[in-house]
């Protein structure tokens, strides 16, 4: 397997791991929290990490056919989607607007399930060939 697609799969991962750790804590709480804002950035730096991975091994974007071209299109929707919401949370967490800081969980969660149907999608119809099978 190439050095790119592990890395890219461990960032991945890792990504997975820290938006649903920040999405479900902040949903639980009812509230987004410092924790669970910082692990929505660190996400979103493995999230980029796996991209930037993802492209190396496609040697760019994969644009056609067209079902590549939707999940690429919606797979960088999903990843901007949960960079708005930590931005958000930030913005919210730091003037102390509890209204804001309420809603942001279920912003969150939105955010959260398409980039979960998008890692499914890619792991279904493009993971084997990111692993050269």
């Amino acid at each position: 397997m190439p050095v790119a697609v592990i890395v890219a799969l461990i960032a991945l991962l890792g990504a997975l791991v820290c938006y649903s750790m920040g999405v479900w804590g902040a949903f639980r709480a009812k509230t987004v929290r410092g924790k669970d804002v910082k692990l929505l950035y660190v996400g979103f730096a493995f999230d980029t990490l796996a991209t930037l991975g993802m492209a190396v091994q496609a040697k760019g974007l994969d644009l056609t056919p067209l079902s590549d071209l939707l999940h690429t299109v919606f797979a960088f929707v999903a990843m901007f989607a949960m960079l708005a919401v930590a931005i958000t949370a930030s913005r919210a967490l730091a003037s102390g607007d509890s209204k804001t800081m309420a809603l942001v969980p279920n912003w969150a969660l939105s955010g959260w399930v398409l980039w979960i149907a998008m890692f499914v999608w890619g792991l279904l119809a493009r993971g084997s060939a990111r692993m050269g099978g």
